[in-house]
């Protein structure tokens, strides 16, 4: 059995890294908003692969985290859910590269962003929690 408060305390980090964010996109913090939003994708995905599948993985990178819930998805036979999570990634996979790069390159490279990365982070992810939210739902 899964804990409840774990899965929350999990959600409950994604929205906060997703208000960070959106405050750094704000102050002009363009890393730190990029940076932010990849780490409530990540922080989402683990609630849900937590919640359904029992799994806390330590692998990062939203692409590779939506990429294993979806297919957990499609292998428990929730064909609706899986094919939601994957025309996301699929319509979105330029940005999701965008989030998973900063990751590191936001902390540790020589690489900044500016503002059209930046709001674009913010965007994905908003987005990305959008349908996690709609997977919650049809889940029940």
């Amino acid at each position: 059995m899964v804990s409840g408060e774990y899965y929350r305390l999990l959600w409950h980090r994604a929205r906060r890294f997703l208000i960070r964010a959106k405050r750094d996109l704000d102050e002009g913090d363009y890393d730190g908003a990029c940076f932010n939003s990849e780490q409530a994708v990540q922080l989402a995905v683990k609630a849900l692969l937590y919640k359904y599948f029992g799994e806390t993985p330590r692998i990062h990178g939203s692409k590779t985290l939506l990429a294993r819930l979806r297919n957990l998805f499609m292998d428990a036979g929730r064909d609706d859910v899986a094919v939601l999570i994957g025309r996301f990634v699929s319509d979105y996979r330029d940005y999701l590269d965008i989030l998973e790069e900063s990751y590191t390159m936001a902390r540790y490279g020589m690489l900044t962003y500016g503002e059209k990365q930046g709001r674009l982070c913010v965007e994905t992810a908003e987005k990305a929690l959008e349908v996690l939210m709609e997977v919650e739902r049809r889940m029940g």
